[in-house]
């Protein structure tokens, strides 16, 4: 296997993404809660998050999508928050390269492309989500890290620094 993260910053890159948060967002909607909505359109697609525009517009977010043997593998959202961290905003790999690595390199990638305090943020009833980041995280960071309920007990997020 051979994984690649490629810039997604071209307008036929946004609209793989945009194609690949539909699964992605499918998937996150069986972690649906009172706290989150994952709104199906009369269309059939769903309503994506209008955040999800300023990756081609802001210098401070980067949209990347990963390829496994140059086939579509997933994508990763990344972008610099209002509390001066790196976050993984949005991560998403198909379920046929999970057990291959995928996301374990992507995540890395990430970490290794984007220095300093990092915050990554899971829906609280996602626990396999949970299992993955502190396995990666506990790896990058060795061992020094922070995980945590956040806000309002909603969300369970994962601090470290690289």
């Amino acid at each position: 296997m051979s994984f690649e993260i490629c810039d997604a910053t071209k307008e036929n890159e946004k609209e793989i993404i945009l194609n690949l948060m539909q699964l992605y967002t499918y998937e996150l909607s069986f972690f649906e809660d009172e706290t989150t909505d994952f709104k199906l359109l009369d269309n059939g697609l769903y309503k994506i998050s209008k955040y999800i525009e300023l990756y081609w517009k802001e210098e401070k977010r980067h949209p990347y999508i990963l390829k496994c043997n140059d086939e579509l593998a997933g994508f990763v959202l990344e972008r610099f928050n209002e509390d001066e961290k790196n976050e993984i905003a949005e991560f998403f790999v198909l379920n046929k390269y999970r057990k291959l690595g995928a996301g374990t390199f992507m995540a890395k990638e990430m970490f290794k492309r984007y220095k300093g305090k990092w915050e990554i943020r899971t829906l609280l009833k996602n626990k396999r989500a949970q299992e993955f980041w502190r396995k990666v995280v506990k790896e990058v960071s060795n061992n020094n890290y922070k995980e945590c309920l956040i806000r309002d007990n909603s969300r369970y997020a994962f601090y470290f620094e690289n």
